[in-house]
């Protein structure tokens, strides 16, 4: 077992030292995607599930990650409108990049506007349908809406496509209780 967390530690550094273009489109991951689902190693799953976001978070173009790093400061600073519109602007300059549509999704969701993060969410996931990031904040969109039974098909989803969201596992538990208390 120890032999195979080496070899995919190995394969993530190798594909790691390739740069491609870096976003949804990326062939590097699909054999991140493919070690995430095989590995039995917590920390090395969180090493391939950092890989997938860094590599969904770049982009080819540099006037794009300059709005997406200044949207994504605005984000954690909590001002939403400058977040928003970083955002907006990488969509309509980037309507093929996942990742931005995935971002003002979460903007979306900490604004409260639920249906427009959704609606963000069925973009990224027409352009990278394994995006378990937007996969889990459908879920999260849904129970907000008090769409349970949605809520936990997004989260089984999202837990489908990466096996090691903790978070994800316990929100599932978190739905079927309250589906079985509806009942």
């Amino acid at each position: 077992m120890r032999v195979i967390q080496i070899t995919a530690l190995f394969l993530i550094t190798a594909i790691a030292s390739i740069h491609v273009n870096a976003d949804q489109t990326d062939p590097r991951l699909d054999k991140l995607f493919f070690n995430l689902k095989v590995n039995t190693d917590l920390g090395l799953s969180q090493q391939l599930t950092s890989e997938i976001w860094r590599i969904w978070s770049e982009h080819n173009k540099e006037d794009i990650n300059i709005l997406f790093n200044d949207g994504e400061n605005a984000m954690y600073k909590k001002d939403y409108e400058i977040a928003l519109a970083s955002f907006n602007k990488i969509v309509e300059l980037a309507p093929n990049y996942a990742e931005g549509w995935n971002k003002r999704a979460t903007v979306y969701f900490l604004m409260g506007d639920y249906h427009a993060s959704l609606a963000d969410i069925e973009k990224t996931l027409k352009l990278e349908p394994r995006h378990f990031g937007a996969l889990s904040g459908r879920g999260q969109c849904y129970f907000e809406l008090q769409k349970f039974q949605s809520a936990l098909n997004a989260f089984e989803a999202a837990l489908e496509v990466n096996p090691w969201l903790y978070d994800v596992s316990r929100n599932i538990e978190i739905m079927k209780k309250l589906l079985d208390q509806q009942t």
